[in-house]
């Protein structure tokens, strides 16, 4: 009889557990995101992603250069025309050229910007190359209508939206002055039930190492933006620590296999070391940017 007793009692744990598990499973199942990954539409690298949220809401991080805008546009207008919050990792044109143009559409609603952004002549002076593209951006962002939605976060900020967090794990390096703009990338982290995605932006290694030092008990992530289009980014220690499942690479056909005039592996870039760390990590999918836009569904 005892032995009945407590048979019953370790059925009933059992059935509870089992109820728990489908119940956790189906609501997990049920509260997802849609992440979409741009594509180059010139032979020029860039960067952009679009997260739609369960109840679509658009959420925008980076977006290419100004030739890219027309298929950013596009991808807003088809899920309602609005923009809930438009991260800018950084000023490159590469990555806010296309919010140069749209952030001009009257057809397309922003209701909130996020940037890291330093003062005009920091940008000039430490890439005095970069002058007439650093003009172009400041022009837009000193806009009336454009300022006053732009929302300056801090490290650790956690901003809500729908069903997913963003939390702000890195922001500018103004005491950085090697690779700046890159540098002072903001880092992003999108979390949605317990799968993390980190936007790394172009950082380089001088903020790799900042990251890590400040931030490395949180990097793991199940889904990493490979930095700087996937070459002399950062560095292969973070890899390692964020250790990812899936990879997104904001990268070119000729970046991708390191290529000049189709010939590969006769150019400059570091691409093959990096996908060799990416190899080394085990990862299990590698979305490409050059294979056209993409969207994954994430729960």
């Amino acid at each position: 009889m005892r032995k009945n007793k407590i048979l019953k009692v370790i059925v009933i744990i059992l059935c509870i557990i089992l109820v728990i598990g489908i119940f956790s499973y189906v609501k997990r199942r049920s509260n997802y995101i849609y992440l979409t990954q741009f594509s180059p539409t010139t032979g020029r690298q860039m960067m952009g992603y679009g997260i739609k949220t369960i109840n679509g809401k658009i959420v925008i991080i980076d977006g290419g250069t100004q030739d890219d805008a027309e298929q950013l546009e596009k991808y807003i207008i088809d899920n309602g025309g609005e923009v809930y919050a438009w991260f800018i990792t950084h000023p490159h044109i590469d990555h806010a050229g296309a919010f140069e143009i749209i952030s001009q559409n009257d057809e397309i609603k922003i209701d909130n910007i996020y940037m890291s952004i330093i003062d005009k002549d920091w940008y000039i002076s430490n890439e005095p190359s970069r002058e007439v593209d650093i003009n172009e951006f400041f022009k837009v962002i000193e806009d009336e209508k454009i300022a006053e939605k732009i929302i300056q976060p801090q490290i650790n900020d956690i901003i809500k939206i729908d069903n997913i967090t963003a939390k702000i794990l890195g922001i500018k390096n103004t005491e950085i002055i090697n690779n700046a703009i890159n540098n002072s990338s903001m880092v992003i982290q999108i979390k949605v039930n317990q799968k993390k995605i980190l936007f790394l932006g172009d950082m380089g290694t001088e903020s790799s190492e900042k990251l890590i030092k400040n931030q490395g008990k949180n990097l793991k992530s199940d889904i990493v933006q490979v930095a700087h289009h996937g070459q002399n980014g950062a560095t292969e220690e973070l890899y390692k620590i964020v250790k990812p499942e899936i990879c997104l690479w904001p990268t070119t056909e000729w970046l991708w296999n390191n290529s000049i005039d189709g010939n590969e592996g006769t150019g400059p870039w570091k691409t093959a070391e990096t996908r060799k760390w990416m190899s080394d990590l085990k990862i299990k999918q590698n979305y490409l940017a050059q294979n056209g836009i993409q969207s994954i569904k994430i729960f």
